[in-house]
């Protein structure tokens, strides 16, 4: 019975977050507030099962990574980076999209698909609409290239933060398990959308001198000081990263001294704190370990261990393989780091006699693969979304282009990520059947 009902609660969370994005963070408090009392009532989730459900070491990771990206993102440089790329793209549309594309992988490798998507997308509409390009494949696969760039590193996204420490993995080791496979994926990615290019339509916009100077003055300012402190700090904290399992320190910490230092140099005002630290994830995620640990409690997670593990009948890749492919399904609809926190306790408990970190691979790239497959499921898609919503109407003369179809929409979206999402599955299967082998 408390089983049931810890998932009709953890269910209707995610309906409502499903229904109305905003202000998340107080919607999973809620549910783990509703869980916390069912558990105390019932006796099944004590309040130390309760602290020891939360990844502490995730949220300092998240803590530290978002107050370095905050001040190499207040410094202006990942903007100046973007708007220099697009402009030695010399208009050119797939040029603009290969360029952009790989400008977007590179930032995500170090900052989380949010900053990178809120830095990268104004320049893509900028340039793409002066260039009567339609943008809306451009913003797709930055999209998909800001996941896989995340994917990469142990920092470059939310979901690999929670799988490296509930794994007790470290940086080097996202390197060596991570990067090769998405490298290659993001190959495939440029490739596909090299296929599908046939389907580009030119957009006939009636370019204005004076919106185009308007947004394009925002690309300009770097301010050197910033930019010095935030590429010294970062430099360090990746230097401890690299070193952490050498010197038996884990990232979290390192990632937190940092993040200490980035916010005293940053120059921040005292209502932009909570953001640059990213108190609003902190609180997220905090609230989901809360959530996935009474699912754990119930002993929803250990039937999910069993049923894999039988229906799988020993079978070490088809294991890990069927994880994957779950993670992927269910990101599609929640989300990675919910996927993440949800079944990372699952792969902790499969028992893989190959490469003993390939059921966390598996995980990372269903997770992956499953945000690229839709807005819902991409971390960044809702804020791409509203920014090319709001870039149109700063500019009407727009507005005609987008109704006639250059139109950035869920539909839309699918029609790219969701073959793309096979592709990355079919790749990633036998990538992992190579390593669970």
């Amino acid at each position: 019975m408390i089983a049931v009902l810890t998932v009709l609660v953890f269910v209707a969370t995610f309906a409502v977050l499903y229904r109305r994005s905003e202000n998340s963070h107080m919607a999973v408090l809620a549910g783990a507030a509703v869980l916390v009392a069912i558990g105390a009532l019932s006796g099944t989730y004590t309040l130390r099962m309760v602290l020891e459900s939360i990844y502490f070491e995730t949220l300092a990771l998240i803590f530290g990574m978002s107050a370095i990206s905050s001040l190499l993102g207040r410094s202006g440089i990942f903007v100046r980076l973007a708007a220099g790329t697009a402009e030695r793209s010399q208009g050119q549309g797939r040029w603009i999209l290969v360029m952009m594309t790989l400008v977007t992988y590179a930032i995500s490798l170090a900052s989380n698909s949010l900053v990178t998507v809120a830095v990268v997308v104004p320049v893509t509409l900028t340039v793409c609409f002066r260039t009567g390009i339609d943008p809306v494949p451009v913003i797709i696969s930055e999209i998909i290239a800001a996941n896989l760039g995340g994917a990469s590193t142990m920092i470059g996204d939310f979901p690999n933060m929670i799988l490296a420490s509930a794994g007790r993995l470290h940086f080097n080791d996202f390197i060596a398990g991570m990067m090769p496979a998405c490298l290659v994926l993001l190959a495939a990615t440029l490739i596909f959308f090299e296929w599908r290019l046939g389907d580009w339509r030119g957009a006939e916009i009636p370019v204005h001198s004076g919106w185009v100077r308007e947004e394009e003055s925002r690309h300009r300012t770097v301010d050197r000081r910033l930019l010095r402190f935030g590429l010294a700090i970062f430099a360090v904290t990746v230097a401890g990263l690299v070193l952490a399992g050498t010197v038996n320190l884990r990232p979290g910490w390192i990632a937190f001294a940092a993040g200490l230092a980035a916010l005293a140099l940053g120059r921040f005002e005292d209502d932009e704190f909570f953001a640059a630290c990213g108190g609003s994830d902190i609180l997220f995620f905090g609230g989901l370990f809360v959530m996935v640990g009474a699912l754990s409690a119930a002993g929803v997670l250990d039937w999910t261990v069993g049923w894999l593990e039988a229906a799988t009948s020993g079978h070490d890749r088809v294991r890990a393989i069927l994880l994957m492919w779950m993670a992927a399904g269910m990101t599609i609809f929640v989300g990675g780091g919910t996927s993440a926190a949800v079944f990372a306790p699952v792969a902790a408990s499969l028992r893989l006699d190959g490469d003993g970190q390939a059921a966390w691979w598996a995980l990372a790239l269903g997770i992956m693969a499953g945000s690229s497959a839709a807005l819902s499921g991409a971390t960044a898609g809702a804020l791409a979304m509203n920014q090319y919503s709001g870039f149109v109407r700063r500019h009407p003369e727009l507005a005609a282009a987008a109704a006639a179809g250059l139109q950035f929409t869920h539909r839309e979206y699918v029609r790219w990520g969701m073959p793309l999402m096979g592709i990355f599955l079919a790749l990633s299967t036998f990538y992992i059947a190579v390593l669970a082998g």
